[in-house]
């Protein structure tokens, strides 16, 4: 701004700014309001602002307008086109910014691969033993004396499980020692009477001999040669009476023998015992209870075997064989193998299940009624495969998003069989095909990616023709 001065009357002289610039229409219509006000309070008595001229008084008006000047620096209002005042602000001009270069995303890619997979069936089932065992009494009414094991115990084939009274028992044993030594009596005494029937029919053959010779001679008449025959035939029906007597007095031993035997037998079951070793699974007797013949006593599992039924739908039944490897997966404990051992012939009519007893080598810590889970292994082979999260289904079509010369197709492939985090691809890609690891909606065919194997953490590569400087790197978003 500049200030130059102006006469005003009687030799006075005025100060007056001059603009350095062309003042707006406001301005200047500022700047006259001010100067007319200025001239008004000069025509009175008082005029603050005139002073004659001369040397001095140059020098002093001098001095005031660079004071005026000074102080209009600091702080000079500026009026808006709107009538307000404001501070004077230093003009800025903000550059334009350049334009940012557009980055090829990475994306984490594997290729198709020939590997081996395993076609599993998964199935679930129960523990249950091998071959269980129920031991009952055999005899009625006896009390139970003596319990000499419990659930959980481990046994031995012949050893002792529980003891019965066998006062009764004893006591028909004995009766039927004694009917025994009474058959042995008659036996004897039958073969005593044989004997003597023997020898009384042998003297009456002699004499009727003789008689037949002495009435040759004459010497007998025919009456006593009738007699000798007819004592003779009555000793020979003796003797056959005799024999009749010991083979019933035999049977009727045989009989008592019988009875003693039953005796005994009944006497020996008094003694409760197992007829298998393993491991003692219930008890279902006190000390105290009479015993009922047929009724269970006790339940061995046979050699402590337990195994698994596998309930399996009927068309996963038919891919299951005898002898296939099982990995298996029981509540509460660690995994452990098995083999297939039995598939039962018949399945469930209502529900369509079939049974498959499963062998474990491993019975530690295994108990009847655990649930159990198992991948049966029906066949192993080599096919093409990718990452399970490579594939994308949608209304029953299954896609991956093949990358080909940095470009995304959304390829469609017929799915196999899922293998230790690997599908099967039976049509729809070659073996080296490129994929990208975790298919979904974030890319769709025709986007251009750069794809990376999944150890690689590189930045993107830019686009050709892209500024290097202003490049974005463009991260693969999803985990």
């Amino acid at each position: 701004m500049e200030w130059t001065p102006r006469p005003w009357g009687d030799g006075a002289v005025v100060m007056t700014p001059v603009a350095a610039r062309a003042d707006t229409g406001d301005q200047q219509g500022h700047r006259q309001m001010n100067e007319t006000a200025l001239m008004r309070r000069s025509t009175g008595p008082f005029r603050p602002l005139s002073w004659p001229v001369g040397r001095h008084g140059a020098v002093l008006a001098l001095l005031i307008a660079l004071g005026i000047v000074l102080g209009g620096a600091v702080a000079a209002p500026v009026v808006a086109q709107d009538g307000t005042q404001s501070e004077t602000q230093p003009e800025t001009q903000t550059a334009a910014p350049d334009a940012v270069a557009v980055a090829v995303p990475n994306v984490t890619a594997v290729p198709a691969a020939m590997t081996q997979v395993t076609q599993v069936v998964s199935a679930s089932g129960g523990l249950l033993a091998r071959e269980d065992v129920v031991v009952s009494a055999r005899v009625s009414g006896a009390e139970i004396l003596a319990l000499s094991v419990d659930v959980g115990d481990t046994v031995t084939a012949g050893q002792t499980l529980a003891r019965l009274n066998d006062q009764t028992l004893t006591a028909q044993l004995q009766q039927a020692d004694a009917n025994l030594a009474a058959a042995d009596a008659a036996i004897a005494q039958a073969q005593g009477q044989l004997a003597s029937a023997r020898a009384t029919a042998t003297q009456a053959a002699t004499t009727l001999e003789r008689n037949r010779q002495l009435q040759g001679d004459g010497a007998v008449s025919q009456s006593a040669l009738d007699q000798a025959q007819a004592t003779s035939d009555s000793a020979n029906a003796s003797v056959q009476t005799a024999d009749a007597a010991i083979a019933a007095a035999r049977a009727q031993r045989a009989q008592a023998q019988a009875a003693r035997d039953i005796a005994a037998l009944n006497l020996s079951w008094a003694t409760v015992t197992a007829p298998v070793g393993g491991i003692i699974a219930d008890r279902t007797v006190r000390l105290g209870d009479l015993s009922a013949a047929g009724t269970a006593m006790f339940e061995i599992i046979r050699d402590g075997q337990i195994e698994v039924a596998l309930e399996i739908v009927e068309t996963d039944l038919v891919k299951v064989s005898v002898g296939d490897p099982v990995s298996l997966r029981v509540a509460g404990l660690a995994a452990r193998d098995g083999t297939v051992r039995r598939i039962d012939p018949q399945v469930d009519p209502v529900s369509r299940l079939g049974l498959v007893r499963v062998a474990i080598a491993d019975q530690t810590g295994l108990r009847v009624g655990l649930f159990a889970s198992a991948d049966i292994q029906t066949a192993q082979r080599m096919a093409l495969t990718v990452p399970v999260s490579a594939v994308t289904t949608t209304n029953d079509d299954s896609v991956v998003q093949r990358v080909v010369d940095g470009t995304v197709q959304q390829t469609p492939v017929t799915l196999g069989v899922v293998s230790a985090g690997l599908r099967e691809i039976t049509a729809g890609l070659t073996e080296g095909d490129t994929v990208i690891l975790r298919a979904g909606a974030f890319y769709r065919s025709g986007d251009r990616v750069n794809p990376v194997p999944p150890a690689t953490a590189a930045p993107p590569v830019p686009a050709p023709g892209d500024t290097a400087n202003a490049a974005v790197a463009t991260q693969d978003p999803r985990p």
